[in-house]
Formats: structure tokens, sequence, C-alpha cells
């Protein structure tokens, strides 16, 4: 995991950059438990990246947000899909499903479910306080994929 450590600089939003970066974080990490919002969470970065002019720091912070943010969204639809194939569709079948162990398999899927996005509750949490610190963190995959996603996107933008 490389660790880049910024200067502290304002953004082209009138704040400091890091200030951007934890309400993109926070952003991301409060809505993504919101139900029904979920599925649009990944508009804060994307708003975020294309408002900002100058901060290369606030704009890789964006697209690693947006990345993390697919990549949970991703997680979350296999996981309620399986769910919802498992699920029966009958009175009958209900029952046989109840009686014959089904709540057993939806249980194990369920928490499941909840460590994942406990577990990127708290990668957000992380991000969070390497952002606030003007420290640029490339995780393992999705590092180098948020910097040249990054570089491509600047010049769309411009």
């Amino acid at each position: 995991m490389k660790t880049t450590v910024i200067n502290p600089h304002k953004s082209s939003l009138g704040m400091d950059a890091n200030i951007a970066s934890l309400i993109i974080f926070i952003g991301m990490a409060v809505l993504s438990w919101v139900p029904y919002l979920q599925w649009a969470v990944w508009a804060v970065p994307l708003v975020f990246f294309f408002i900002e002019k100058e901060s290369k720091f606030v704009k890789f912070q964006a697209v690693m947000a947006l990345i993390v943010g697919i990549i949970s969204a991703g997680i979350s639809l296999i996981l309620q899909i399986i769910i919802w194939i498992l699920m029966p569709r009958t009175l009958s079948s209900a029952f046989s499903f109840f009686v014959g162990g089904g709540w057993n398999v939806w249980a194990v899927l369920s928490t499941i479910s909840l460590i994942i996005g406990l577990a990127i509750l708290a990668l957000y949490i992380f991000l969070i306080v390497m952002a606030v610190t003007y420290k640029q963190v490339e995780l393992p995959l999705i590092g180098p994929i948020a910097t040249k996603a990054s570089e491509k996107l600047e010049s769309v933008g411009k």
C-alpha cells in the first residue's frame, strides 16, 4: 500500500482539500447505509470530481471513493440476488423453507452481508483518517486504478 503525504492546500471549492475529501467519504459512508439511496451514492464523488478544478488530491480521493462505492454496490447486489433467489415464492414452499431450516441460509447470507458492510465502513473510516491528515493512500488493486482513472477523467473534464 503506497502512501503519499500531500502538502496542505485549498481546493477550488473554497475549503481545505482535506475537508473536501472528508465530505466525500462521510457522504459515501453515511449514504451507503440508507435504503434506496445506497444505489445513488456514487453521485457524491462524481459531483466533487467534476466541480473541483485544481486539487489533484481531492480528485484522487473522489475517484477512490467512487471505486470503493462501485465495489460495495456490486457485492451488495450479488448478495441480494442470492437471497432473492433462495426466498420462497408460494405459501407451501414458504412453509417447507422455514420448517426445513431455510432460515439458516438466510441468516448466514444476511450475516455475511452485514460483515462486508461493516468492513467497507471500516475502510471508509481508514480513508477518512488518511485524507484528513493529507495522506493519499493507494489501496492494493484499487489505488492504481484510481490513479489512472483520475488522470484520464481529468483530461476528459477539461
